[in-house]
């Protein structure tokens, strides 16, 4: 029987030093590793996280084999800030710029760096969109190819499999899948698309479902909201009471908007459903193409979303304003060679920067210095596991919203400053029941999560400063196309 591993977090170097002479219990040492982010998929959509609807069978078989993660929560509810923490086990904002221009700095070695320098053969095949070289997500993958702009696991799955079929077989390998499958526009090919909707529904909310669902507020679908918002940056995506009256100004100068039943907000998230139903479906195709290839039992698997979404919930769609857990909350699920030790379920609270150490680990690999994830072989190993006691977020566009969620429920601070480093004193002086917080309603509990809220925030790091290269022209469009209407330079 193989022992824990020990992890020395404190290096400053990635020198390999040999194979770790202990093992995490059940990993043979070299095993390929596989992450399959899902982009903006809810975890309460599986029944492997308590849905009765059957949306997900080959999700739910999966996670029979692996080790559940119940509350796992990501640092940001936007592709790039997310996948950027989770790759570097930083918090967005001590890593990039804090806006949509998240973009790496090569000083913050990522997992495929780490993995690299020991020896794993590398590779992401991602779909486009926020994930494109521009956001210099690429560090430390010897291949890194996209494919069709804000496609589908369809899309990469295959050329994935295709590239596993030529590494070298006497090296251990670290491959990165991704698809936006479950990402607007939510609409999916038949039959997916309609799986789960009515497919003669002619209310408001029809064509919503073929365009960005973002441009629903409060209930009612603004035709042009894109271009009124993007009049004054940021200021939907951070939704403080401050700007509110703002919001509703911006909104009142165009197209008069249409009122969204009852009825379509359920037609909507029917038609979300089908595209949760469509995504599993690639995931059980790629899961077939791993057996063929005898690796689907040799590899230590990870699936994951970088962030939920909202579906109407607070009267808005997508993943743009806010840091509740319908938008934070994660699905965070390992499989182990063989399937070993599955269908355990974790209730402790973790965070997507935890894969980074996780993953080093079961490497045998020494971890970089001031990450800021904790291992979570405890708990893969079935050994006392406790998990943190808070989870952390911060929001979109200048980083103005930050978040902490512990037992005693969610508190969330909007009206951070637009511009300059990133301060953790805003947030001290502010009054507990002053306009910038929302959540629990419960004055004790309001006081610890502050408490940790500010605690959490002096630990970070100053952000570097950083200036993104222009987009391109048409990754701009496709981005706002997608729900981005805040997209600059």
């Amino acid at each position: 029987m193989y022992c824990l591993a020990l992890i020395l977090t404190g290096c400053s170097g990635l020198s390999p030093v040999g194979p770790s002479p202990v093992w995490p219990a059940g990993i043979p040492p070299g095993a390929p590793i596989l992450v399959v982010s899902m982009d903006t998929l809810r975890p309460d959509r599986l029944g492997a996280y308590g849905n009765p609807d059957g949306l997900t069978p080959n999700l739910d078989a999966f996670a029979r084999e692996a080790v559940v993660f119940d509350r796992a929560y990501s640092q940001a509810v936007q592709t790039a800030p997310s996948h950027a923490s989770m790759f570097t086990s930083r918090y967005p904002t001590e890593q990039t710029s804090p806006d949509n221009q998240t973009v790496l700095v090569r000083e913050h070695p990522t997992l495929a760096s780490v993995l690299g320098v020991y020896g794993y053969q590398t590779a992401g095949f991602v779909a486009g969109g926020d994930l494109s070289p521009h956001r210099k997500l690429t560090q430390g993958f010897a291949t890194y190819e996209t494919s069709e702009d804000f496609g589908s696991l369809y899309h990469t799955f295959p050329r994935a499999l295709a590239w596993l079929d030529t590494v070298n077989p006497a090296q251990p390998w670290f491959l990165f899948l991704h698809g936006y499958d479950c990402h607007s526009i939510y609409l999916k090919p038949t039959p997916y698309g309609y799986l789960h909707a009515d497919l003669g529904w002619t209310g408001a909310a029809a064509m919503a479902v073929q365009t960005a669902t973002e441009r629903i507020i409060d209930g009612h679908i603004y035709p042009n909201l894109d271009g009124l918002l993007r009049a004054d940056n940021g200021l939907l995506r951070a939704r403080s009471p401050q700007n509110r009256a703002r919001v509703q100004e911006l909104l009142g100068q165009g197209e008069a908007p249409v009122a969204v039943s009852g009825e379509d907000v359920t037609y909507i998230r029917g038609v979300y459903n089908g595209a949760v139903s469509y995504s599993d479906a690639m995931f059980g195709k790629l899961l077939a193409g791993l057996e063929q290839r005898g690796v689907l039992d040799k590899a230590v698997i990870v699936v994951m979303s970088d962030h939920g979404e909202q579906l109407g919930e607070r009267g808005i769609f997508g993943h743009c304003c806010g840091l509740g857990d319908e938008e934070t909350q994660s699905v965070l699920m390992v499989r182990l060679p063989g399937g070993a030790r599955g269908g355990r379920h974790i209730a402790s609270f973790v965070e997507l920067v935890d894969l980074l150490p996780t993953l080093a680990e079961i490497a045998g690999a020494r971890a970089p210095a001031g990450i800021r994830g904790r291992s979570l072989v405890g708990a893969l190993e079935d050994l006392e596991f406790e998990g943190r006691e808070y989870a952390h977020s911060q929001g979109n566009v200048r980083m103005r919203i930050v978040s902490v969620r512990g037992h005693e429920g969610r508190l969330t601070y909007a009206g951070m400053p637009a511009t300059g480093r990133y301060l953790a004193d805003v947030v001290e002086v502010a009054r507990l029941d002053g306009p910038g917080f929302e959540g629990t309603a419960d004055l004790v509990a309001r006081a610890s999560l502050r408490a940790e809220l500010v605690a959490w925030l002096r630990t970070l790091e100053a952000g570097p400063d950083v200036t993104a290269s222009p987009i391109p022209a048409a990754l701009k469009q496709s981005l706002r196309d997608h729900g981005y209407f805040e997209v600059t330079p």
